[in-house]
């Protein structure tokens, strides 16, 4: 039902997308004069042609009188002068207008990332676990300009709208039929854009899944990372990949070829209709002079304003029309900016959470929004505030998914998560989220120093000794102390000075930005998959001594890092299937046990195997 929700809208008109896209880029920002200014001076820079031709003309006609009447030049000043200042003020205008289009240009990228990263923000993360947002995100990836460009080609039509009246006007004074010739001589290459213009986008436009597969073909050699480029580099795969993505790009140019080519044909017949009434507007103008119903002045003005009356107008439905023809993903956009999220929000504040946050699960069941198949079923457990628990099972066992569930990214269909007591539905989620800390098994590099690393674990947190104090937990502070510029040391090669640091020490740095959260619920998943055992060892000693008054959910593969925990749940085929510490569960000889047994490469079940920590 929920999905139903987000997936029916009311479809507004072009021009209330059009106004939609406005108010998110420009509305009440220190930009909104730069829209307008590009505007204004769009206007003045395109109706000096057609002032220009008018004075052009007069000074044209006072030239003949004068020559015939032997009239001085002197009579002719005033109109040349009007030229000048005009002139003027086009050559000021002109160059405020390239000016400010510059700095349109300049400030493109910044206002997208405005617009489209503030809303990813807010945007929860099950979203990105659902096809039809993916395939919405991608398809403005590869189009967000089609999108600014609708409301720059809007705001162009909106500046030559009054050119066009002033021409138009200009022209019916003199012969009405020019006026009438002028639209006519623009509809049917406005037809022809309106109508490939939709088909391209069908072809290209719409294809968010095949553009997915497209960039991934081609990512690995577009990367800077080394490791992908060294993998390349032995498998010797990047001619076939790189072969993929060329096929399926050929599929794409050979469609739009045939489009394009169809296209231009039927150009290349609008032009001709166009060139026809131009000559026949140019003949009878000329007829008009030797009628002696037009003078020689007013025939260069005449034919200057229809050849610039009939180019807006071509102008204005060929941009109406590239409009049109980008509706779906100006829709998108809007669909985008109106993306609800399906997770509501509680209000009640979670107290007492000095010691830790107790958890309880009650016969929780979750299946994934497209599936049949339930990923955890009945599950009944409780955590004490302040107590050590791990999950263990085999790869699709549910642990990734209780996570989940207890970050409140997807509720239960079934059951209830109370946290201190509190069902969490009705938890205050930022205010929640203050008390969390996570590490994820696919946490995320930032190319940015290593000070700013851990700092972003908590941002209200300005003490820098904090950081070194997470960064000692973690085990990574001595690696960073060696470091050419210590703490300021960008963690990337692409920036002079930077280094690389191996995937262990990725992964300390990751753990300290955990740590330097301070948080009362502390999840770690997978969190030293990437450490050596010796390391592992050191970073554990440091956790429990740091981590009195915090309840911690360890998700591993590593018994050496679980087998210290108060509990460890075992969770098999989305059941829990054994709850106890680490003695009681060898004792009983199920499925921790088996586990255990062929990780350590022992079958005495000794507890003096710790040491022996390799991955299953």
């Amino acid at each position: 039902m929920e999905k139903k929700k987000n997936e029916e809208k009311k479809t507004p008109s072009l021009v209330k997308l059009l106004i939609f896209i406005y108010e998110k880029y420009y509305k009440k920002n220190e930009y909104t004069w730069q829209i307008w200014a590009y505007t204004i001076l769009r206007f003045l820079t395109r109706i000096y042609p057609l002032v220009y031709s008018y004075i052009l003309a007069k000074i044209i006609d006072g030239i003949t009188v004068s020559y015939n009447q032997g009239v001085g030049f002197e009579s002719l000043i005033p109109i040349i002068i009007v030229g000048i200042i005009v002139t003027l003020i086009w050559i000021v205008a002109n160059n405020f207008y390239r000016y400010v289009d510059s700095l349109r240009a300049l400030w493109r990228t910044h206002l997208e990332d405005r617009v489209y990263l503030h809303k990813y923000l807010e945007i929860e993360p099950k979203a990105y676990e659902d096809p039809d947002f993916v395939n919405m995100k991608n398809t403005l990836a590869w189009n967000s300009w089609d999108v600014s460009n609708a409301l720059y080609n809007s705001m162009d039509v909106l500046s030559l709208l009054p050119v066009i009246i002033v021409s138009f006007i200009s022209i019916f004074s003199f012969v009405p039929a020019f006026a009438l010739l002028g639209i006519l001589a623009n509809i049917p290459s406005a037809l022809v854009v309106k109508h490939f213009g939709k088909q391209i986008w069908n072809i290209w436009g719409s294809k968010g899944e095949e553009k997915i597969k497209y960039a991934s073909y081609r990512s690995t050699f577009w990367s800077t990372q080394f490791e992908k480029m060294q993998e390349a580099f032995v498998f010797k795969y990047g001619r076939y990949l790189i072969q993929k993505a060329e096929d399926l790009n050929k599929k794409f140019i050979n469609k739009l070829q045939q489009k394009h080519k169809r296209r231009y044909r039927w150009n290349a017949l609008t032009d001709l209709f166009s060139w026809t009434l131009t000559i026949f507007v140019l003949v009878y103008s000329v007829k008009l002079v030797f009628d002696g119903q037009l003078t020689i002045g007013m025939l260069t003005f005449v034919l200057s304003a229809y050849q610039k009356f009939s180019s807006d107008i071509g102008e204005v439905l060929y941009t109406i029309s590239a409009i049109t023809g980008n509706r779906k993903v100006i829709q998108t956009f809007y669909d985008l900016q109106n993306w609800k999220n399906k997770q509501v929000s509680g209000d009640v504040l979670l107290k007492n959470v000095d010691k830790g946050v107790s958890i309880e699960l009650k016969n929780v069941w979750f299946k994934y929004d497209r599936s049949k198949n339930w990923v955890l079923k009945n599950i009944n457990f409780s955590v004490k505030a302040d107590e050590d628990i791990a999950v263990v099972g085999k790869n699709g066992a549910g642990k990734s998914t209780l996570i989940k569930l207890l970050l409140r990214i997807y509720d239960p269909q079934k059951g209830q998560i109370l946290i201190n007591g509190v069902d969490i539905k009705k938890l205050n989620l930022d205010e929640y989220y203050k008390l969390v800390g996570i590490l994820s098994q696919t946490f995320n590099r930032f190319n940015i120093s290593a000070s700013d690393n851990i700092f972003i674990g908590d941002i209200s947190n300005s003490n820098k000794e904090d950081i070194v104090t997470a960064a000692k937990k973690s085990d990574i502070h001595s690696a960073i102390d060696k470091l050419p510029k210590k703490y300021n040391t960008f963690i990337s090669r692409e920036v002079k000075g930077g280094i690389e640091f191996s995937g262990g020490e990725w992964q300390k740095l990751a753990m300290a930005r955990a740590f330097f959260r301070d948080a009362k619920f502390l999840i770690l998943d997978e969190p030293t998959s990437a450490v050596d055992s010796i390391s592992e060892e050191k970073i554990f000693e440091n956790f429990r001594e740091n981590s009195k008054h915090k309840t911690t959910l360890i998700v591993s593969h590593r018994f050496a890092t679980v087998r210290n925990a108060n509990r460890i749940l075992v969770i098999d085929k989305g059941k829990i299937v054994e709850d106890g510490p680490h003695k009681e569960l060898m004792k009983q000889k199920g499925l921790y046990s088996e586990m255990y047994s062929k990780q350590v490469g022992r079958n005495d079940y000794r507890d003096n195997s710790k040491n022996k920590t390799e991955d299953i």
